[in-house]
């Protein structure tokens, strides 16, 4: 038995605490914060709850990420299937994502009719790298390679995978290229795509794009309440089964001693450790450690000093459900008013009184944003650039709902330095890096810091963004300390 101290009660860290104490660790859970589940928590005003981040569900089906770890843990979890994952409105067009794949592919054509030809080869290519992918994942191999296990992992499969290598360099934007379907309104559909799900458009790996153009037709799900009920139940088990879990305990510090590790909060509170589970961001992670430690982390995560992450801005609402015409519950909305030209919206699903009470909706809308674009240490200025965003937002949403601008019932606009403040994000970076070819796969950041019993997970490592990323990465952590699943 090892006692584990896991800073961060976000998806990773709830799911890694889970897995440990079953499995009979000692184990101390460490949440900054007053709420469960990071970016996918949720906060609540008078009789709405609203989901902060994460909203869309994956990983749920039989033998997803999700699934894999709430079977393991016997753990319940309502899901509602989409069979129409979103909509997706983008230069005078309504496009509908259906969850099955050749509905969906055929939509498309029919609303592009004259690339048609183009786009069913395009997806018919992306097929076939998929296929190939998801044997090499199906054993979550633990990438880059560190170890003996993981080059099993991969060792396994290497002949069945020799038809990606040519793709190990590409991008979606090359195969766009090929079918000559680059600079058309279909590149900009897949460019918001990818843009939600790898942290870049176009620019992504086409061995991960192939996956997340993929992924929606094996299921995706609305999850009654939001995503933090499934860290709330994680949090929950992992008490049941021994761990300590604390709320509001912020850490400061990491220190090694010759025992293990010192971790000190900020009313200088103290744990001893024999490993550390930093389910934060890497740069988080390198603030909190001693200087001892600093320089095996920075040669670990060298490559990932070099990259920009994305911040957001977020708006939370109440609104009466009569001025609701279409009842789409998730939303993609192109426009050239937002940074990034695209935000994703998600309602709450009529009759979820968890969420807001009967004949009431709550919405979370968000969208990139390049970090730094809001003002750090001007507080006039970074009001100024929130109402200037709340404006476009609220714009938006006028178009999206008639007569929202007079009906609303609560409005809640959210800033980067919100993600700073409550998710202790550095800079209000969300998402973790691009998953571009020269950073993701046998190049993305580890889970290993390089420091023995010292060790990273979450959106910032391999294999990345969402909930199935930070998921993935606890259940890596969770292997080194005997967790079979």
């Amino acid at each position: 038995m090892k006692r584990i101290v896991i800073i961060g009660g976000g998806i990773a860290g709830v799911t890694a605490a889970a897995l440990l104490a079953r499995n009979g660790h000692d184990v101390t859970l460490c949440e900054g914060s007053r709420e469960w589940g990071g970016s996918a928590g949720k906060f609540t005003r008078k009789d709405f709850t609203y989901p902060v981040g994460a909203t869309l569900g994956m990983g749920f089906e039989s033998g997803g990420i999700h699934d894999r770890v709430l079977q393991h843990l016997q753990i319940d979890q309502p899901v509602e299937l989409l069979e129409t994952v979103m909509t997706i409105k983008l230069a005078g067009y309504d496009i509908l994502y259906y969850r099955d794949r050749d509905r969906f592919i055929a939509h498309l054509k029919d609303q592009f009719s004259d690339q048609a030809t183009a786009i069913q080869d395009f997806f018919d290519e992306l097929d076939r790298i998929q296929r190939h992918v998801r044997p090499l994942m199906q054993a979550l191999p633990a990438l880059p390679l560190k170890t003996l296990r993981d080059a099993r992992m991969i060792v396994r499969e290497t002949k069945a995978s020799l038809p990606l290598l040519p793709y190990l360099a590409r991008t979606v934007g090359d195969i766009l290229r090929k079918h000559q379907l680059d600079g058309t309104v279909f590149a900009q559909l897949i460019d918001g795509i990818l843009l939600d799900s790898m942290q870049t458009g176009k620019e992504a790996s086409a061995l991960l794009g192939a996956v997340a153009l993929s992924i929606y037709h094996d299921g995706a799900y609305y999850v009654p309440g939001g995503l933090y009920q499934v860290a709330e139940r994680l949090k929950a088990v992992a008490e049941a089964d021994g761990a300590t879990v604390l709320l509001g305990r912020k850490i400061t510090s990491v220190r090694q001693t010759a025992d293990g590790f010192l971790i000190e909060d900020r009313r200088g509170r103290l744990l001893l450790a024999d490993a550390v589970i930093g389910a934060v961001p890497i740069e988080a992670m390198q603030q909190l450690i001693g200087p001892s430690l600093r320089p095996a982390l920075d040669r670990t995560y060298k490559r990932q000093a070099d990259l920009t992450q994305w911040a957001t801005f977020t708006y939370y609402a109440a609104i009466p459900e009569t001025i609701i015409q279409e009842d789409h519950v998730f939303r993609q909305i192109h426009d050239p008013l937002l940074p990034s030209g695209h935000a994703f919206i998600s309602l709450s699903r009529t009759g979820d009184i968890e969420r807001a009470p009967i004949g009431c909706r709550t919405l979370t809308m968000s969208c990139h944003i390049p970090i730094g674009q809001f003002a750090r240490d001007d507080r006039v200025q970074y009001d100024r650039q929130v109402e200037a965003m709340q404006e476009k937002f609220e714009t938006i949403l006028e178009q999206e709902f008639p007569g929202f601008q007079d009906q609303v019932i609560e409005r809640h606009p959210g800033g980067p330095g919100a993600w700073v403040r409550y998710t202790s994000r550095p800079d209000g970076g969300v998402g973790g890096y691009p998953q571009l070819p020269s950073t993701s796969l046998f190049r993305a950041a580890s889970f290993r810091t390089g420091v023995p019993g010292l060790y990273i997970i979450g959106d910032t490592v391999f294999p990345g963004a969402g909930t199935i990323g930070a998921t993935t990465s606890a259940i890596h952590v969770a292997r080194e300390f005997g967790v079979k699943i």
